[in-house]
């Protein structure tokens, strides 16, 4: 966003008239110009052009140090407004500044800052909690400096964790705020957009440098059962956050924003999707609540990832040399992705789905029917909605058979074993449609040596996308993506246990899976186990669809009752241990499965950098000021993150920090907007028990929310 020179200079006015009026106590010896003094420096630099170059400097010099001096001293949680408008100050001035010299005066200022700057990020969260709009664009432009310093296309997922401390759930607030601030320009959403993707990899979780693979180091027994326990915290943190912060709803009003910009959409719903569909895939404590979320709380599936099927459409159909490598067709494989996920999840969104004509106009699509993963999808998500009840059942049985005869045998037989129930890395889909699998049967019916015939996982050497976790780039430089497939080596590597690892072992090695970590219905690797009455253990989405259909126990074909059934809590666990653990022995084997050729860290002969260039890091303790140097003031706010609150703080349906909680006749407690729009989805019946229940039945509970905010407060709980 380019400002202009009266926008810098009303921006100091704000400032100095905030300044003023808050009677700043300055450290002793501190040479504060008046706020008539600031102006008319600010006058110089617009008037002064190139033959003042070094006067211009001077006077730069002053204002940085002025605004600097106001930062440090600021302490009290209700001075927001006065940060707010020093940053804006180090954003528009800087903006306007462009050149080295200037850049070096605004780092400077970032460095002497960096001990307020990582406080009031991690202390932002809760006052915007339970005051929203407390803290204006302060948060906007903070991140704007640092991106003025650094360069927007320098910034990455890791730079924003070293940016909040290795905090996920400060980092995700973050973006998410970014995404829905109406005056945050485009280039800004977009770096947000790009960092959140980021977040949901396992390259986003980075040991320290004590930590770094080095020659003696036993890498089975510490470092990946280190990096394990990381990104088990990190996808818990994440997931929790995502919902907390309203992350969803946030890349819906950014979208809405850029609707008219079809290059802007297409990259934000690309990051979009690849964040929900990533999530949805791990197997985390949290990853119900996120489903919850989804179903009840947001209709961006709805109203944003339908109708943007129908916007691009036209243009693969009017192009038909766009192939695999357009952000077009990738975007819209990202999207059936996304559909195959939500549609096994969430019961909510197959309706809509099934009614509407969106997989034949898929189909019409040039080479659509051609491309093996598009059909894999079309298949498995013709499944998941019942495409028998649709009104379009038979234009997308004829497309589907139309496709599969298509093939020649060795696609077919490929086809076949992504649909095999043995792949449990790939996406899963429903076995409870029993009709739309028997019509579906010519693929999904396994050939006799149809293994054997296939290459082994990653005998051509390509890097794997590890439990079909997607990145925000798909790069189409070798054969197969060029040509618009994926090669067998895309299939999640095996899940093996932690005491058969092999310390060398690579990413294309293929090894056995355990049978306990896969549905018994589905075949998929499963992320909310429930075990039946008889022991059988079955994904939570797949066992709901087959007991809502047939009433029956799957193994045993004998009556069963969903309340019946119990998670598995001690199985769930085991899972993501097996996932994150092999994350973390492919993060330690060789380079990144997501394409990246950093190490994890930098070697041990290396000297340690942070990822900000020349500033100190963030988390670092101030050193004492040396003599003739300003003394920093410490900034007294005291708070704790809403991702820290304690279990009974939270809504049972997704998982919040409650704000304004109800407490029902049967003792739960939920977000009185959560649980309103759950009556409004899924009827009056409780969310916990499915008990009869009504909102009127649901009392105020003002002494729990008193707790959370004295929680948030740090004043203890």
């Amino acid at each position: 966003m380019a400002y202009t020179a009266p926008d810098c200079a009303i921006a100091l006015q704000k400032l100095s008239g905030l300044a003023s009026g808050r009677c700043l106590q300055y450290p002793n010896g501190a040479d504060v110009p008046a706020p008539e003094e600031i102006q008319q420096r600010w006058m110089a630099i617009d008037q002064g052009g190139a033959a003042g170059a070094v006067e211009t400097h001077e006077h730069l010099k002053v204002i940085y140090n002025y605004v600097e001096a106001v930062i440090i001293t600021c302490g009290a949680p209700d001075t927001f407004d006065v940060y707010e408008a020093s940053f804006e100050v180090l954003t528009k001035v800087g903006s306007f500044m462009q050149g080295p010299a200037s850049k070096d005066l605004l780092t400077t200022v970032l460095t002497d800052i960096h001990e307020v700057y990582d406080v009031l990020l991690s202390c932002v969260e809760t006052y915007e909690w339970f005051q929203p709009g407390a803290t204006g664009l302060l948060r906007l432009y903070m991140l704007q400096v640092v991106f003025l310093c650094f360069g927007h296309a320098n910034i990455t997922g890791k730079h924003l964790m070293e940016l909040t401390d290795n905090d996920v759930s400060g980092a995700v607030s973050l973006l998410s705020f970014v995404l829905r601030c109406q005056e945050a320009p485009f280039e800004l959403q977009n770096v947000a957009c790009r960092c959140l993707v980021f977040l949901t990899t396992a390259d986003s979780v980075f040991l320290e440098a004590e930590g770094a693979p080095a020659a003696g180091l036993d890498t089975q027994n510490q470092q990946i059962t280190k990096l394990t326990e990381m990104l088990n915290c990190h996808v818990n943190g994440l997931i929790k956050g995502i919902i907390q912060f309203e992350t969803i709803e946030a890349f819906g009003k950014c979208i809405c924003q850029h609707q008219m910009s079809h290059v802007r959409t297409d990259i934000l719903v690309k990051s979009f999707l690849t964040t929900v569909h990533n999530c949805l895939l791990y197997c985390s404590n949290n990853q119900q609540q996120l489903r919850q979320h989804l179903a009840t709380q947001s209709t961006v599936v709805q109203d944003i990832m339908v109708p943007y099927v129908y916007n691009i459409l036209p243009a693969l159909k009017d192009n038909p040399s766009l192939g695999p490598a357009s952000l077009e067709w990738q975007n819209l494989r990202l999207v059936m992705q996304t559909f195959v996920v939500v549609t096994f999840n969430i019961a909510n969104f197959r309706s809509q789905l099934c009614q509407s004509d969106m997989i034949p106009q898929v189909c019409e699509a040039p080479h659509i029917l051609t491309n093996i993963t598009m059909l894999e999808l079309l298949i498995k998500l013709a499944i998941n909605i019942d495409f028998t009840k649709s009104p379009h059942h038979d234009a997308i049985f004829a497309y589907l058979r139309h496709g599969w005869d298509g093939l020649p045998e060795q696609g077919q037989a490929r086809l076949r074993r992504r649909l095999s129930p043995h792949q449990s890395g790939r996406l899963p889909f429903s076995k409870s449609s029993v009709q739309a699998l028997q019509e579906l049967s010519f693929a999904l019916v396994s050939a006799d040596g149809l293994e054997a015939a296939m290459p082994a996982t990653g005998s051509r050497g390509k890097k794997t996308r590890l439990f079909a976790i997607e990145t925000n780039a798909i790069k189409a430089t070798d054969g197969d993506y060029a040509a618009g497939e994926e090669s067998e080596d895309d299939d999640m590597p095996a899940l093996i246990p932690l005491n058969q690892l092999p310390i060398d072992m690579g990413m294309g090695q293929e090894v056995g899976i355990p049978t306990r970590a896969q549905c018994e219905l589905s075949g998929a690797l499963m992320t909310d186990p429930v075990q039946t009455p008889d022991g059988h253990c079955y994904e939570r989405a797949a066992l709901e669809d087959w007991v809502t259909m047939w009433q029956t126990n799957p193994a045993t074909g004998q009556p069963l009752h969903l309340g019946d059934c119990a998670a598995n809590a001690q199985l769930q666990g085991m899972i993501q241990s097996y996932q994150m653990h092999m994350f973390a022995a492919s993060q330690l084997s060789g380079p990144d499965p997501f394409g990246s050729d950093v190490p994890l860290a930098p070697p041990e002969e290396a000297p340690r950098q942070t990822y900000l260039g020349d500033l100190p890091s963030l988390a670092a303790p101030l050193p004492t000021s040396p003599k003739g140097k300003k003394a920093k003031g410490k900034i007294s706010i005291a708070s704790r993150s809403v991702v820290d609150c304690p279990e009974d703080m939270r809504c049972k349906i997704d998982g919040k920090v409650l704000i304004n909680p109800l407490r029902s006749p049967h003792g739960h407690l939920f977000e009185k907007k959560t649980l309103e729009k759950w009556f409004t989805n899924c009827g009056s019946v409780c969310p916990v028990t499915g008990q009869p229940m009504r909102m009127e039945e649901c009392t105020v509970d003002a002494e729990m929310r008193k707790r959370v905010v004295k929680f948030l407060k740090g004043e203890g709980a």
